[in-house]
């Protein structure tokens, strides 16, 4: 059934599809900017003095905090004065089109995952980026369209750098000079406009959920092996695969980083995605209510259960995968 309702989604008319998308992006941006009250806005208010300061002409990195690629400060820039409740009702909107445009609607149970709720709960940006990037990537996987996704895609490198790797060796293999062009004149010319301070970026951090910074690279290798093994059958489908691996080998990553483990359930079925929800309860309850003691185990249980219930998806929307969702 979950199979019947993405095709069928799927093969609308474009233009009445788009129009269906649109409508449900404003509807769900309305709904919950109405609605949603905002527990926590330390990462937001890093964003925004990022943003004033970038407006003011002074580069972000005058703002403490924000480690963010340069080029990101422009996908941000038309938020600056909008308060806390546009960006979460803008993450959750995205998120719901997102599903239901390269999904199915069991996809969109996850919205009530811990890992969501903790993206939310953190004032953290993480989805109004790697969203768009994701579906860009899938959507128009060449030339301009994928080069400006992995520019959306490296605001984040903790969570997409090995994604980024793959579709990076599958481009130059296909010389797909226009997505590897647009990414290195913009990224380059980010980077000589507002040098990032790279001694900000080598300071340790206090805490990391990721295999290697709790395990080792012993741990790391030892997970990717059983990855590897669980989805031998799934390999093809690598950007799958490289949103699994980036918790595994980054140096530092939090729980809200994980929520693009929630974006390789958008075709899985009801029953898929009813196991991954409550695995995710599950997990939270055991490892994540004492501030980082076990929540690594816990992110690291749901990242495997990902790895199980994950179905490989076509490289490209509108062929046929090879792993029946």
């Amino acid at each position: 059934m979950a199979h019947l309702a993405r095709v069928g989604i799927q093969n609308s008319e474009p233009r009445a599809r788009a129009a269906f998308l649109a409508a449900l992006f404003v509807v769900i941006f309305i709904s919950v900017r109405l609605f949603i009250k905002p527990i926590n806005d330390v990462d937001y208010q890093v964003h925004i003095l990022a943003l004033k300061s970038f407006w003011q002409g002074q580069g972000p990195y005058t703002a403490f905090g924000f480690l963010e690629p340069p080029w990101s400060i422009f996908f941000q820039a038309p938020l600056v004065n909008q308060p806390l409740e546009t960006w979460l009702a803008l993450e959750v909107a995205l998120f719901v089109t997102i599903i239901i445009d390269l999904g199915t609607p069991a996809g969109l149970l996850q919205i009530a995952h811990p890992i969501f709720i903790t993206l939310l709960a953190s004032s953290n940006p993480e989805w109004l980026l790697i969203g768009p990037g994701l579906w860009l990537l899938y959507r128009t996987p060449k030339r301009w369209g994928r080069g400006l996704a992995w520019l959306f895609l490296a605001c984040k490198p903790q969570t997409t750098f090995i994604l980024l790797l793959f579709d990076g060796w599958d481009a130059l293999r296909t010389r797909d000079w226009k997505a590897i062009g647009l990414a290195a004149v913009v990224a380059i010319g980010a980077m000589l406009l507002f040098p990032q301070p790279l001694g900000r970026l080598l300071v340790p951090h206090d805490w990391s959920a990721s295999v290697l910074s709790n395990w080792g690279f012993l741990g790391a290798a030892a997970v990717t092996v059983v990855i590897l093994a669980i989805r031998r059958r799934r390999l093809p489908d690598y950007k799958t695969l490289g949103i699994l691996l980036a918790p595994v080998w980054t140096p530092y990553t939090l729980e809200y980083n994980y929520a693009a483990l929630l974006f390789t359930l958008r075709g899985a079925g009801w029953l898929r995605n009813i196991v991954y929800l409550i695995g995710g309860f599950v997990l939270a309850y055991l490892f994540w209510r004492d501030y980082h003691v076990a929540e690594q185990v816990g992110a690291l249980g749901m990242l495997l259960l990902a790895v199980v219930l994950a179905p490989a998806y076509p490289l490209r929307e509108g062929t046929e995968t090879h792993e029946a969702a």
